[in-house]
């Protein structure tokens, strides 16, 4: 699409572009919600600790890849206003690539961050020690994670952001899904928390 056949830009194009925005950002206190009402059901407060502090540590660390969704966006978007749709995929690969290094690196380097995470914010030798086990294996889903930013990026360029809101409700809703099925219907407690994702 070159930039002399852009649609106009009005107000229907620009709400038809951030609503579904909204809507998926909506959708991630919801998870929060409903994943400590899993983990109340246990009826133990140290799990319901654990996920909340691992949560905060997860939420932290990924912040600081924020800047690949908008970058992404951004240099999209001008390779797109500019009619030139091989340099838009160009700058996807490389934030995938990006993202994917920084994730691998994060595992790589997880026991150190999670140590120094859990001096700022330190909790009982029972939670941190369930938070750590939780963060142990959450930490292995942070290549695709922050890859993703990336994606949802290229896809906000692309003004595709249906596409992005049918992603997190289909990521958030499994995720709600499993939490059921692994701790209320296997019983598996709180190490189905720690498995998931």
């Amino acid at each position: 699409m070159s930039a002399g056949t852009d649609l106009a830009i009005d107000n229907r194009r620009v709400v038809a572009i951030a609503f579904p925005i909204v809507l998926s950002n909506a959708t991630v206190p919801l998870l929060g919600a409903v994943n400590t009402g899993v983990v109340g059901q246990l009826g133990e407060a140290a799990p319901i600790g654990a996920v909340g502090l691992g949560a905060i540590i997860l939420a932290s660390i990924y912040w600081i890849f924020g800047f690949l969704r908008m970058g992404t966006s951004g240099l999209v978007a001008q390779a797109r206003g500019a009619g030139n749709e091989t340099e838009g995929g160009a700058h996807l690969l490389r934030a995938l690539v990006i993202g994917v290094v920084a994730g691998l690196v994060l595992v790589a380097l997880h026991w150190p961050l999670l140590s120094l995470a859990l001096r700022l914010a330190p909790a009982s030798q029972e939670v941190e020690t369930l938070a750590r086990s939780y963060l142990g294996i959450r930490i292995w889903g942070a290549p695709a994670t922050i890859a993703l930013y990336a994606i949802t990026g290229w896809l906000i360029a692309m003004e595709r952001t249906r596409d992005v809101l049918v992603i997190q409700l289909v990521l958030n809703g499994l995720n709600i899904l499993l939490d059921l099925w692994f701790v209320l219907g296997l019983g598996w407690g709180c190490r189905a928390l720690r498995w998931r994702r």
